[in-house]
């Protein structure tokens, strides 16, 4: 399926594996196929044919790219921190409440909040930000030099924690957790926990901070449940 462009990722993979010999797990020669479906991802743009659009409408005909990405991403270090993504909607839909369940049927790009330098959306978008538990940090593939943009893999889960609707030079926001497979294991942030998320939400943007990346906005999938 990506012959045509087999090469041109595979040298930067190689080079990673040879700075960071932990993303083999014991195996160079799938680890090597698993990454470079990484890294054809984080250089498509999500309308390309490798992009999140069409891992979500073109889910069957795409399955070997998307296994291999979803085990590639297993691979990644884990990041933890405050996450964003922004949504380019006049408000909150009125189905996103507290107690929603959101699920993403493609990978979700987001930015690290607490990266040096990390950007903010503007303030006309809707700001979704989540603490997560299996979001990975893809800088490791020299997409991202800056370290600020991370990955969640398709299927990922997020527990509506609070809503809050734009006033005066406050953006819109959705707080989120992140669940984890087995969601008997989730406990909810403290309230004070949920405080620090929507702190993070409101700040202004940092002089000198890169500009916001393109593919880490919207869209954002809606309400699948409550639970």
């Amino acid at each position: 399926m990506a012959a045509e462009v087999w090469e041109k990722h595979s040298g930067p993979v190689s080079q990673a594996l040879i700075r960071l010999p932990a993303l083999r797990a014991g195996d160079e020669e799938a680890a090597r196929v698993d990454l470079i479906a990484v890294h054809l991802y984080l250089s498509s743009s999500p309308e390309s044919a490798f992009g999140a659009r069409a891992l979500a409408e073109n889910g069957e005909a795409l399955r070997p790219y998307a296994a291999c990405l979803a085990s590639g991403l297993r691979r990644l270090p884990a990041l933890r921190g405050t996450l964003v993504r922004a949504v380019a909607q006049p408000a909150v839909p009125d189905e996103v409440v507290p107690g929603a369940v959101l699920g993403c049927d493609a990978p979700l790009d987001v930015v690290h909040l607490e990266a040096r330098n990390a950007p903010l959306p503007p303030l006309s978008h809707v700001r979704y930000v989540i603490r997560p538990v299996t979001a990975r940090r893809t800088s490791v593939l020299g997409r991202d030099g800056s370290g600020v943009q991370a990955l969640f893999a398709a299927g990922t889960e997020f527990t509506v924690l609070a809503r809050h609707d734009a006033e005066a030079d406050l953006p819109a926001r959705v707080l989120l957790a992140e669940l984890p497979t087995d969601t008997d294991r989730f406990r909810a942030p403290s309230p004070e926990a949920v405080e620090r998320l929507d702190s993070a939400a409101r700040r202004p943007g940092t002089a000198g901070a890169v500009p916001w990346p393109d593919r880490c906005t919207g869209p954002f999938p809606h309400s699948l449940s409550a639970r």
